[in-house]
Formats: C-alpha cells, structure tokens, sequence
C-alpha cells in the first residue's frame, strides 16, 4: 500500500504565498529562484528601470495579524541580508486578507547591525500594514520608487555615486552617510583620481597630471602616496623648493603611521623600507630642481 504523503497548511500557505508574492513582483520586475533558498527566494531585476535595477526578496506566510507581524530571523541570514550588494526586502503575504506587505532591510540596517553585535540567535523584525505590494502595478510606485532609492543608498554605502534620474538631467542625492560608506566613497574618488593623474602623464599633459596631484593631495592629505606623487610632477617640472615640501610631508606622514608594519602584507615594504626610500629621492635632487 502506497504511504501517505502529509503536507502541512503551514507548507500549503507558504507555498501559496510564494506564488502570490512572485506574481506580483512579476508586474514589473523579472523574478528569478536563486539554486538554493539559503535567506534569499528572488533575485529581481526592475523592468521599466534604463539602467539595470536589481533586489532580492525573501517571502513570508501568515494566516493573519494584528496591528504588527514579527518573526526571529537567524542572525546569519541577517547578516547575508547586509552583505548583498543590492536591497534586500522582507515580504509578507496575509492569507486572510490575501494581501503582501513590505519593509525594506536597508531602512533597518543601523538597528539589525547593532543587533549583531549582541550574544542573540535571532533578531525580531516586524512588519505592519503601512506598505503594500500590489496585483496591479500601478499600485506598485511606492515600491518600485523605494528599490531605487535603496539602491542609490547601498551604492554609497559600498563608495559608487550615483545620480537621480534615468535622462540627460539628474539630480545629485543627499545623503547622510555612514562612517565607513564616506570612507568607501573617499576611496573611490582618490582611485578615479589616480586614473586621470597618469592618463593625463601617459598622453604628455604633465601641467594637468601636477595640477590633478595637487588636487587630489589636498583633498585626501592622510596618504603619502599622493605627496609622494605631487613630488615626482614638481621634480620634472623643475619645482624644487615645492618637490622638497611634498617630500617632507610624504615623510611626515609615514612617521605618523605606527600601524603600517602590523597591517601590511609579507612581500609589502616597512615603513622604514618606505621612508629610507623618499628620504633617498629627496637627497637627489639638484638647484634646478632635477634629480642627479
């Protein structure tokens, strides 16, 4: 005799909102099941969006709430949510009204990464009635508006700029950013910088390339790379006294680095190694600001 095959009306009802909330994502978004479900049931990408919008969801069942819905969600698919390099969104279908509603994990990031600095398993989130996902897209703006809006915040957070606006004329976001997102975008300018430093070299413009350095080393005055650098133009430009206080203050800040040979790599030089090496290039120069 074949065995009975039991499926739950928790399994039923789970199942059933996967398929409501997938459909509705579907209006405007193309909706595709990671390999695994390890956290993450869709990985979307924006439909109407010009440049390519993505977000990832994760789907929840009820039967019914009150005034709130909260479930512990274990830490380390809260921390899977934080890593992603797009929003992530906590998707909630209600059986007895047959309605979904959202809240963005971006929007809860500060909390949840407090939280996962403390000794509990899991973190509780709630979900209310105060978004909805819609059958109908045009009932789905606050929504597809909130993906983009994360999307720009998740960008800084990881250092990339990017503007409001799909056209010819954008708007630049303000932002409050966090410590490590200013510090990323700071990263990103100093690295774009370089690039048009030695592409300007490269074709010849060594006037811009000195100018560009000596942007770049105001603006970010905590690495001695670029004074190093702004020394190098000064030299060939036949700046001495300038060469040798872009020197100094290369110099100066390597000194000032006391965590350098803890930090840095096996076949990285010492601070010492570095500092003996401008301190050498320094010595070389002449009156008329060539090196010997």
């Amino acid at each position: 005799m074949a065995s009975e095959v039991r499926v739950t009306r928790n399994q039923r009802r789970g199942r059933i909102g996967e398929l409501e909330i997938e459909a509705r994502l579907s209006s405007f978004s193309n909706v595709m099941r990671p390999e695994y479900d390890v956290g993450i049931d869709y990985f979307c990408q924006l439909l109407e969006a010009k440049t390519a919008k993505y977000f990832c969801v994760q789907a929840k069942s009820t039967k019914r709430f009150d005034k709130h819905w909260s479930k512990g969600i274990k830490k380390e698919i809260i921390q899977l949510w934080l890593e992603q390099r797009f929003p992530v969104f906590l998707i909630l279908y209600e059986e007895s009204s047959e309605n979904c509603y959202w809240i963005s994990i971006e929007d809860n990031r500060q909390f949840l990464n407090t939280k996962l600095n403390t000794n509990v398993k899991t973190i509780t989130l709630k979900i209310g009635r105060s978004h909805t996902l819609s059958r109908h897209l045009a009932e789905n703006t606050e929504f597809i508006e909130k993906v983009k809006q994360d999307s720009i915040v998740l960008n800084a957070l990881y250092g990339i700029p990017e503007m409001i606006g799909e056209g010819y004329v954008g708007t630049i976001p303000v932002l409050y950013l966090s410590d490590g997102a200013r510090e990323n975008i700071k990263a990103r300018v100093r690295l774009g910088m370089d690039y048009l430093i030695y592409d300007r070299w490269l074709r010849g413009d060594l006037l811009q390339a000195y100018q560009l350095s000596k942007i770049l080393a105001k603006f970010d005055y905590s690495h001695y790379d670029h004074f190093l650098l702004l020394a190098r133009f000064c030299v060939r430009l036949g700046r001495t006294a300038e060469a040798k206080k872009n020197y100094n203050a290369a110099i100066d800040i390597c000194k000032r680095d006391t965590r350098w040979n803890e930090r840095k790599g096996p076949n990285d030089p010492s601070i010492e190694d570095i500092i003996e090496m401008i301190e050498k290039e320094k010595a070389k120069l002449t009156h008329n600001g060539h090196i010997d």
